[in-house]
Formats: C-alpha cells, sequence, structure tokens
C-alpha cells in the first residue's frame, strides 16, 4: 500500500493514524512525529516518507485523493523538504585528536572499573550504568562528523556492548553478581539512544 496510490482520505487519515476528519493542527503533529522517523536523512525509507508527505497534502487539502500518485517509489522529492542520500560511515567516522583518543580510554578504564563499586544493593550498579552510558556519548560524539541518526545508534550501541562486557567480565572474576542487575545497567543506555532524535516525539514535538 505504501509503495502504490492512496485513493482515499480515508487511506490518508489511515497512514497519518488520525480520523478523516481530523483538523489541520492534528494533521501536521502526526505528520510531523511519523516523519521524524521516516525521512531518508534518518535512515527511513523513501518510499514511506513520499507516502506520508502525500496524506499528510490530501487531508489538509493541497492534494485531492485521486491525485495522490506518482507511486512513492518514484523517487519525487516532496517539495522543501529536500532528499539527501545517506553517508556512508567512511564518510562519517573520523580519527579522534591523540588527546581525545587518550581520554576515551581513560574513561574504558574507569567506566570498567566502576563495577567494583557494586554490591549485593541493585542500586549499587548504577555508577557502572550511568558510567557506560556516558562512556558510549563520548564516543559517538568523538567519533563522528556530520552522521545521521542511524550512525550514532549503532555507534553508541557497539560502544555500550563493548564496555557492558567488559563489566561484566570484571565482576565475573571479582565475583561481584552484576549480571543479576542487567536490565538496570541497560536504563542509562535505553535513554541515551532515545535522546538521539528527540523531535520524534519522545520528549518533545519537533518542527515542521
Amino acid at each position: 500500500m505504501l509503495a502504490g496510490r492512496l485513493p482515499a482520505r480515508e487511506e490518508a487519515a489511515r497512514l497519518l493514524g488520525v480520523s478523516a476528519s481530523a483538523d489541520e493542527a492534528t494533521v501536521r503533529r502526526a505528520f510531523r512525529a511519523w516523519a521524524a522517523l521516516a525521512h531518508p536523512d534518518h535512515g527511513g525509507d523513501p518510499g514511506h516518507f513520499q507516502a506520508l508527505c502525500r496524506a499528510r497534502d490530501v487531508l489538509l487539502g493541497s492534494t485531492p485523493p485521486e491525485e495522490m500518485g506518482p507511486p512513492a517509489s518514484s523517487g519525487h522529492a516532496e517539495p522543501g523538504i529536500p532528499l539527501r542520500p545517506r553517508k556512508t560511515w567512511h564518510q562519517v567516522l573520523v580519527r579522534p585528536h591523540p588527546g581525545v583518543m587518550a581520554g576515551l580510554v581513560a574513561g574504558l578504564v574507569a567506566a570498567v572499573a566502576s563495577v567494583l563499586l557494586a554490591g549485593p544493593v541493585p542500586l549499587l550498579a548504577m555508577p557502572a550504568a550511568l558510567a557506560s552510558a556516558g562512556w558510549c556519548v563520548a564516543v559517538s560524539r568523538a567519533c563522528l562528523r556530520g552522521a545521521d541518526h542511524g550512525h550514532v545508534i549503532v555507534t553508541r550501541s557497539l560502544a555500550w556492548v563493548l564496555v557492558t562486557g567488559a563489566q561484566l567480565i570484571l565482576a565475573t572474576v571479582m565475583g561481584i553478581p552484576l549480571i543479576e542487575v542487567l536490565p538496570l545497567l541497560a536504563v542509562p543506555f535505553v535513554a541515551v539512544i532515545a535522546g538521539v532524535n528527540p523531535g520524534a516525539g519522545l520528549w518533545r514535538g519537533g518542527r515542521g
């Protein structure tokens, strides 16, 4: 359905998740929320994004339902919202300055060593959780330039797996039951991932 024509106002409303009688503010708010996730610059599918654009236009009255073509897969860009090809990893990865690299290594050591503060009380593992999440953010900021949300999320995820894996290994060697509170370790990480794209409506409405 996303790659074809949307012949009716009801279909457009269904695509945006609003009623066919929704007012302009509701339609625009729904479009912004979906577009923040579906825009190709953020790693979304171009066909899905184009279908969202045409659905918005139909509901706002700027495009008659019978004129919602051409198909979303045609590659025609929404006027005023240019579509740029996604950058490759080679284009966005940078080599940190030696001083920054030294800081990242020191931060990794400190984050791993923070598991030594953990104990029988689950909340004692929170310093280790915060340290690993903070290190993930530092890595993405030091190693990426001009990256989109997808690049940032992947980089932070890989960094978190590295530091948390090292924490679990050290905890096992030291006899600290850290594996039992692994979900607690993930809470700050989930927060930094969710914060990559706050305009998607998780924390505040996007502009547009």
